[in-house]
């Protein structure tokens, strides 16, 4: 059976689960979408509006900040600040081993400019290059969903991202936790967590690293026991205000050259601040054959955020050699003679 590609995004039916009807045209997902309409867009500002202002100046911080250094983090860093200066914002950058160093300059340049507070979030690197090297090494480790919108390497890497998150938001207090996703990447714009969700999202995670043979005793990657214990009943919500802003590449980047943010001088196609992700990316190939981005390029398509040529163009292209060759020197892994190190689908 020759692939079918869907008319309006970039997913096919090569990729398991997905199913293209012949008649539209269409995949399930194009099928089903339906966009936040403006007026749905401005109810939710509406309402994050009055969040800030009610629950703000409560804590040691009203917003802990997913700060990746990257376009979309530091643009959204930069918009949330300039929409709502009164909002006390720790910026939490997680050094993965991996993070570049000119994502850290632009991290630390955006919180000099924004007036928030940097924090960098290390651990032993060692230790992370063999969590790593065990999600590279895993298979079928996450559910298909989680799978389908980023490799294992990355899921690995954001969720301890997310539980470092909470973790300080619970230490300080902080009502808020945001982050840069945009609507192609996150329908939900407000997301409230509950005790026993992040009860339950901390034992999920626990299990997932012990699938791929990690064993997190000393509570590095997870929400620490004792944090738990003292979040009451006050659990933080997560924000995603960029899904309700007008949002392009083009836009994002000239409003960072503008205020001083310096373009990264990595070649990835998929990142502007990890030099792990070609790898990642590449690995994801190996065992899965289908790029990891596809899902979440899918969505900027399916939600006007990206063209569907601008899409095909972003999975389609070149990952770097170079990167795949020094990620996989640093996890101590080989790698394939494979064309996939040249092409990315």
């Amino acid at each position: 059976m020759s692939k079918l590609v869907c008319k309006k995004c970039v997913l096919d039916s090569d990729i398991p689960g997905i199913d293209i009807n012949k008649e539209t045209g269409l995949c399930h997902f194009c099928e089903t979408y339906t966009p936040l309409s403006s007026q749905e867009k401005s109810e939710y500002l509406s309402k994050i509006d009055k969040l800030f202002k009610n629950y703000s100046g409560k804590g040691n911080y009203d917003v802990i900040y997913a700060l990746s250094g990257g376009k979309d983090s530091s643009y959204t860093l930069y918009k949330l600040k300039k929409e709502y200066p009164f909002l006390k914002v720790l910026a939490v950058q997680f050094d993965n081993g991996f993070t570049s160093e000119d994502a850290i300059k632009n991290a630390r340049k955006m919180c000099k400019i924004t007036g928030c507070d940097y924090f960098q979030l290390t651990m032993e690197k060692e230790i992370l290059y063999d969590t790593f090297r065990n999600a590279a090494e895993s298979y079928d480790a996450f559910p298909k969903f989680a799978k389908y919108r980023a490799s294992d390497i990355c899921n690995v890497c954001i969720t301890i991202i997310k539980q470092k998150l909470i973790e300080q938001a619970i230490i300080q207090k902080a009502p808020f936790i945001v982050f840069a996703f945009t609507a192609g990447q996150s329908p939900n714009p407000i997301i409230e967590l509950s005790t026993s969700f992040v009860r339950w999202s901390r034992t999920l995670f626990e299990k997932q690293l012990q699938k791929i043979g990690v064993d997190d005793k000393d509570e590095l990657f997870l929400i620490k026991s004792e944090v738990i214990k003292d979040m009451g009943e006050n659990a933080p919500s997560i924000l995603h205000p960029l899904c309700l802003w007008d949002y392009s590449e083009d836009k994002v980047l000239e409003t960072l050259l503008k205020i001083g943010w310096e373009l990264p001088g990595i070649n990835d196609s998929n990142s502007t601040n990890c030099t792990l992700n070609s790898f990642a990316c590449y690995n994801h190939l190996e065992k899965y054959g289908f790029h990891p981005y596809a899902f979440d390029t899918a969505g900027l398509v399916r939600s006007g955020e990206m063209s569907r040529e601008e899409g095909f163009e972003k999975i389609n292209q070149e990952l770097s050699k170079q990167l795949i060759e020094e990620a996989a020197k640093k996890l101590k892994m080989n790698v394939k003679n494979s064309q996939k190190i040249l092409t990315a689908i």
